[in-house]
């Protein structure tokens, strides 16, 4: 397995701390209200988070379209609105856009925003635990061969043409020893307005399912192992020369 490394150019676009849960009794986008004033030093602009519902139904022999849109929490912003915190009815995300600073900075607000989270919903359990990070990866042009930057780039048959105008993977790694797992996801990003380079989404969703109270110290324990497991993910997939690019 590579050795995870410092970047000084880390190519992260969003990295989300993500931590959903049971919900307890009576939970409702109204529970999170009095969070305005108190997170509006840090986060002055909160929005409603809403979530869509589209289905068909026939009426008078006609299929209709019927739409509807229910509040799902609360969103409150930084004042660059590079940081993000979602008090949801199923749970709490913290998104960092880029630029990215450093897990040693946004992981303890996501813990204090968690426990903030956790004292006036009041869930149950946790039942996910999610660090996940995704990766916009720019390589000079031209690329001849993904291989020099990717460890598993798409493998285009022999025989025929060996050009690529676009490509999508994804993969499902799950690591028995500590029951984590992690969605892997590889896609190249049509950039018409970029000529100068090949750029390719590597998008690292790790998480473990687990039924944990709201106050347990596993919590941040799993979360931190989480990290360096997407780590060891990153650093598996790209190449030296890649690294380079970012270091």
């Amino acid at each position: 397995m590579a050795k995870s490394r410092y970047l000084a150019r880390a190519p992260i676009t969003e990295a989300l701390i993500d931590i959903r849960v049971q919900a307890g009794d009576n939970v409702t986008t109204e529970t999170f209200e009095p969070l305005r004033s108190q997170l509006s030093d840090a986060y002055p602009t909160a929005v409603v988070i809403k979530s869509g519902l589209a289905e068909f139904r026939f009426d008078n022999g006609m299929l209709q379209p019927v739409s509807a849109q229910t509040d799902q929490g609360l969103m409150f912003k930084s004042p660059d609105e590079r940081t993000l915190a979602q008090f949801r009815l199923n749970g709490f995300t913290l998104n960092r856009l880029a630029p990215y600073t450093q897990w040693e900075s946004i992981f303890p607000e996501a813990l204090r925003l968690w426990a903030l989270y956790a004292s006036i919903a009041r869930p149950i359990a946790a039942v996910r635990l999610a660090a996940r990070y995704i990766n916009r990866l720019q390589f000079p042009l031209p690329v001849s061969d993904l291989t020099t930057y990717l460890t598993a780039p798409p493998r285009v048959p022999e025989g025929v043409p060996q050009f690529l105008r676009g490509f999508l993977t994804r993969l499902i790694i799950h690591d028995p020893n500590h029951d984590h797992s992690a969605i892997v996801t590889q896609a190249l990003e049509p950039s018409p307005a970029d000529l100068e380079h090949l750029v390719v989404l590597l998008d690292i969703d790790a998480y473990r399912e687990v039924e944990l109270q709201p106050d347990d110290d596993r919590i941040q324990m799993v979360l931190n192992a989480l990290r360096q497991f997407k780590n060891d993910i990153f650093f598996s997939s790209i190449t030296d020369s890649a690294a380079e690019l970012f270091g």
